[in-house]
């Protein structure tokens, strides 16, 4: 069998794998992902505030565990993202909704004053520490939105 058969062979199993999950799939028998026991807007947060790139700051394992003691929850160190999910599961009233944003917004302002004292400190720094100061304050009226749009509405 020379390269060209072989290549031929393997393009023809490969399309009779491609129908084969399609055909499996029309069901929806192929979804192996387990249902998520939180609502999508903790998704859409975790991807809008967890990044650093994205708010300005990051949230250790150890942040958000002590954001959680504060307000009586607790949970082991994990993986950040599952930590998120536990810490959020407890929510289920706009006034625990507003504690967790209240715990985060405080832990936002604690890295930002240090923010500043190194932008005083190093001057050269001002204008990157600015630029995440700004993304810190983006981060903040994300919250307020989705506190408006799921529990307020």
């Amino acid at each position: 069998m020379d390269m060209k058969d072989l290549n031929e062979l393997r393009g023809e199993f490969e399309q009779m794998q491609q129908r084969a999950m399609e055909q499996a799939c029309v069901d929806g028998s192929c979804e192996i992902d387990a249902p998520e026991d939180y609502p999508d807007y903790l998704k859409a947060i975790y991807a809008e505030i967890m990044p650093p790139a994205k708010s300005g700051v990051y949230f250790s394992r150890w942040d958000l565990k002590r954001m959680a003691q504060q307000l009586d929850e607790s949970f082991a160190i994990d993986v950040r993202e599952r930590m998120f999910q536990k810490f959020m599961q407890w929510v289920a009233t706009p006034e625990d909704f507003r504690s967790v944003i209240e715990q985060f917004s405080k832990n936002m302002d604690m890295k930002c004053e240090i923010y500043k004292e190194y932008a005083e400190k190093y001057p050269a720094t001002k204008e990157i520490f600015d630029t995440k100061i700004a993304k810190v304050e983006q981060a903040k009226h994300y919250f307020e939105k989705v506190y408006k749009e799921f529990f307020t509405e």
